[in-house]
């Protein structure tokens, strides 16, 4: 269960990954196929299912970590960045969007808040399946249960076809604990929705056996504009002084409201 208490994550990076979320607004997610856990893809089925979750990797722990500051920046060029829980901007998804679509059948929806522009849902190459809000975080769980760690993604029974990419992205090996992590995972299928709307109870799956690149090598998420002016930095502890300038001076011209603070470690490690 989520722990609603907790209501900033913190994301460890570079000035120039910095740069880019501060003039674009946005947050980038990767692929589970080019973390650094070579585990996080590897799943008991033969296809590479894992180049359709992406993730944007964050932590709850508001305690500065050494190993993070280690692995995820280098020694003068670092940050880390604290925003709001759901930080992302919500678009409103309504029957009036679904107008120009051509449908055998009623389609039924109500007012509902998601990530993504309703016409990249509706009128995309692919489709994003937990596109509300709510459901895109998720906190990682750490075991050595490898039922957990190498899922079975695809499953033919009782000629049915089960398809569960959702438990992909949510289990990493005990040895990863002391990230405390938390995850933005964004599930996608390379179908439009219109090609799902054809056939919604038996939809043609060719995509999925022959496993079908996405358009896409990393999915971008907009942020909300008040929670990205809620945003706060944290200098990494031997930050330079060209890089120190540089945080500053994007600051200055993109986000004057976040707060820049110096690493708790400043002066204690080399």
């Amino acid at each position: 269960m989520e722990d609603m208490a907790q209501s900033y994550l913190y994301h460890y990076t570079n000035v120039s990954s910095l740069a880019m979320i501060l003039k674009n607004k946005n947050i980038r997610f990767n692929p589970l196929t080019v973390l650094d856990d070579m585990e996080e893809e590897k799943i008991q089925d033969k296809q590479r299912y894992g180049k359709w979750v992406f993730v944007s990797s964050w932590t709850e722990d508001a305690v500065e970590s050494i190993p993070m500051w280690r692995m995820y920046t280098s020694q003068t060029d670092g940050v880390r960045i604290k925003l709001p829980k759901y930080p992302f901007r919500k678009y409103k998804l309504t029957i009036d969007n679904f107008n120009r679509i051509e449908r055998e059948f009623p389609l039924e929806v109500e007012n509902m808040d998601i990530v993504i522009p309703p016409d990249d849902y509706i009128y995309s190459d692919y489709y994003l399946f937990n596109y509300h809000q709510k459901k895109i975080l998720h906190k990682v769980s750490y075991t050595s249960d490898n039922n957990k760690l190498y899922p079975r993604i695809a499953n033919f029974e009782d000629n049915t076809f089960e398809f569960v990419s959702s438990n992909l992205g949510v289990y990493k090996n005990t040895y990863w604990s002391f990230q405390k992590e938390w995850r933005y995972i964004l599930y996608f299928l390379p179908m439009s929705f219109q090609e799902f709307l054809k056939n919604p109870f038996q939809p043609d799956l060719t995509n999925i056996f022959a496993c079908t690149d996405l358009p896409f090598n990393h999915y971008f998420l907009e942020l909300n504009e008040e929670k990205f002016k809620d945003m706060e930095i944290t200098l990494c502890p031997q930050i330079s002084d060209g890089n120190r300038i540089i945080v500053n001076l994007l600051i200055e011209k993109y986000n004057p409201t976040a707060l820049i603070q110096e690493s708790a470690l400043l002066g204690k490690i080399r």
